[in-house]
This record gives C-alpha cells, sequence and structure tokens, in this order.
C-alpha cells in the first residue's frame, strides 16, 4: 500500500518542472501534473491529494488560448468545491506576487494558505518549497484532524492597535516586528507613527522616507518599497496565523498620496514617543545612542541636526544624546570647519 504524500501540481510553465519535481522527490511526496485549469478538475475529481501547488496565471485547456489569472483563481474555488471545504490546502505560486498579494483576501477565503514567489528561493534566499510544504502540512494536520471541517472562514482584518514596545512592536497583541530585526522596517514604522507638528499622523513619499530613517542618504526609494513589501508580508503571515487577514494596505497605506498608517489603526505608546522634549526610556536612549555610534563607525561626519531629523526630536533631547557618549568619551566634537561635526574617539 503506498502511503506517500501526493500533491496535484498546477502550473503552465514547463521550464520550472523539474525544480519542481526535484523539490517533491526530495520530500518523499508523489504528485500529478496539470497544465490547464480543465486539467486541474480532470485530476481533482478522479484522484485524492494531501496538498496543491497552484500557479495562478493558467491557460483554460491544454494548448489553447492564453494563460490568465481568472483561471487559476477558478482552480482554487473548484478545490474547495470538490475535496471540500479546508481539506486540501493550497499554495499559490505566482510570478506577479504584487497581483496576488491584491487578491490574498479571497485566496485565503477560497483554500489557499501560503504564497510563494517564481523563481523559488533556497533555505539562504527566501522561501523555497522545501521549506514551505512542510510546514504548510504540519499546521493543517494541527488545526484539522482528520474528520474534522473549520466552522468558519478566516476574518477579515477591521483594524486593530499597533502598540510600541522598546524592543518590539505589537499588532493586536501579536508580535510583527523586533527591535534587531535586519533592515529599515523598525525606523519606518517609527516614522511613521511620529505626529506631524499639528499632531497628525505623517504621509511620506518613497523618496521622503527614505532620508527620513537614513539621514545620510545612503538608503534608495527602492530600498524602502522593498521594505515595506516584506513588511507587510510579515504582518499578512503573522495574522494569518490567527486566522485574520490582513491586505497591503490594511495596515501601511498607500494610494498615490505617500505612505501612511491606516486609519483603522490605533497607537498605543509603551516607549517613550520619540518626539518633542519628553523623558525617553533608557532602551530608547541606549538604541539612539547606538545608532549614532554606528553612523560614526562609516565615517559619517554627524552633525545634532543629524540626530533632531532622525528621531524627530528637538535640540535638548538630540544634545542629552551626544553629550551622554561624550562624557563616556566614546565621540568628541570636532568644531572645525564650522559649524562643526561629531567623529569617534580615538582610543
Amino acid at each position: 500500500m503506498n502511503n506517500k504524500i501526493r500533491a496535484l501540481v498546477v502550473e503552465d510553465d514547463f521550464d520550472i518542472q523539474d525544480e519542481i519535481v526535484d523539490e517533491l522527490s526530495a520530500l518523499g511526496h508523489n504528485h500529478d501534473w496539470a497544465g490547464s485549469q480543465a486539467e486541474a478538475r480532470e485530476l481533482l475529481e478522479a484522484g485524492n491529494y494531501d496538498y496543491a501547488l497552484v500557479d495562478l496565471e493558467i491557460p483554460a485547456r491544454p494548448g489553447r488560448g492564453f494563460a490568465k489569472i481568472d483561471y487559476g483563481r477558478q482552480v482554487v474555488e473548484q478545490i474547495q468545491q470538490i475535496k471540500g471545504r479546508a481539506q486540501l490546502p493550497v499554495i499559490i505560486m505566482t510570478a506577479h506576487h504584487e497581483k496576488a498579494l491584491n487578491l490574498t483576501r479571497e485566496l485565503l477565503d477560497k483554500g489557499a494558505v501560503e504564497f510563494i514567489s517564481k523563481p523559488f528561493g533556497d533555505a539562504a534566499h527566501g522561501k523555497s518549497l522545501s521549506q514551505i510544504i512542510p510546514s504548510v502540512l504540519k499546521k493543517h494536520h494541527q488545526t484539522f484532524p482528520p474528520g474534522t471541517l473549520p466552522d468558519d472562514p478566516p476574518e477579515e482584518f477591521r483594524g486593530g492597535t499597533l502598540a510600541f514596545y522598546p524592543g518590539h512592536i505589537e499588532l493586536n497583541g501579536e508580535t510583527i516586528l523586533d527591535a534587531d530585526t535586519l533592515g529599515h522596517a523598525w525606523n519606518v514604522l517609527q516614522a511613521l507613527r511620529t505626529p506631524t507638528k499639528t499632531g497628525k499622523l505623517p504621509r511620506f513619499g518613497a523618496s521622503k522616507l527614505a532620508r527620513k530613517v537614513d539621514p545620510t542618504g545612503q538608503t534608495s526609494e527602492g530600498a524602502i518599497a522593498s521594505c515595506i513589501h516584506t513588511l507587510r508580508e510579515k504582518i499578512a503571515n503573522t495574522m494569518f496565523d490567527k486566522n485574520i487577514v490582513v491586505s497591503s494596505e490594511d495596515v501601511i497605506a498607500n494610494k498615490g498620496n505617500g505612505y501612511h498608517l491606516s486609519k483603522c489603526i490605533v497607537i498605543e505608546n509603551h516607549d517613550s514617543v520619540p518626539t518633542g522634549e519628553s523623558e525617553v526610556s533608557p532602551n530608547l536612549a541606549l538604541e539612539r545612542q547606538q545608532w549614532v555610534l554606528a553612523q560614526l563607525r562609516k565615517g559619517i561626519k554627524l552633525t545634532r541636526s543629524d540626530v533632531e531629523a532622525k528621531f524627530e526630536i528637538g535640540q535638548r533631547q538630540a544634545k542629552r544624546i551626544l553629550t551622554e557618549l561624550t562624557k563616556k568619551k566614546m565621540i568628541k566634537f570636532q568644531a572645525k570647519p564650522y559649524p562643526g561635526y561629531y567623529v569617534l574617539l580615538n582610543h
């Protein structure tokens, strides 16, 4: 008796067939291959599968017509109709990740549980099939033991609380970001939560947001766009684990007038807000000092104005940060040429 896990692969790009087959073989899984919507339906009606890998952009019939995302969406829907709701977890494969992201809520409601972009990554660079498939099967078996069905579809995200702590950030009680996470995501959210002088939350174009998170000018607009894309994915995946669907514009919005936090988001500050002249927590003060030292180690001639711009603070707070480092004999002020700048103190 063959007890191997069996997959249905719905993909019309036969150039990546060997790659997918190798991944499935390495996992010890059998599979059937469908190159169109019609073939997928026939296989679904005739066989049993443990999961499905579905490319969204496929043709309706073999050897005829153009590939369209609508046909892939219909396959995802037919899987639920033929096999029963949530009985067959679906992993979406797509080379058009932005289009898939816009369809996230609909696809999740129709049975998709995970997304992977083509070309596939590996264990060191992005997600790989060999990572995603076991994770999806484990989660599915834990959530829906054999013989059970879910009572409700995933809930739509209807807003919530974005809570800032010294070491992490939470959305509705779930940690979406740690302070030590690599990249600009931490500083992006700090910039977006910092009110303007009028008390309103800011809106930043990519270039202005890049300058906010990195006053040195070394961060590009593309890096910021990529950072926000990754952050949106992290938020969506974290909340989906709680059966809540968050789309790309639900938390960090940008509909032609700059990046900003959505109106349905309420901010809670459990650290000291980096604005005005208020006191800051020891952890936040240390984080700011570490940023100053990191910039100076790069050879950047840092000014007090740079510190003010970075953290959206006044002169007194910026001066306090620099004075503390000066007292510790870690930095010194170079008065010439005017107006002067800070450098690391040689030991």
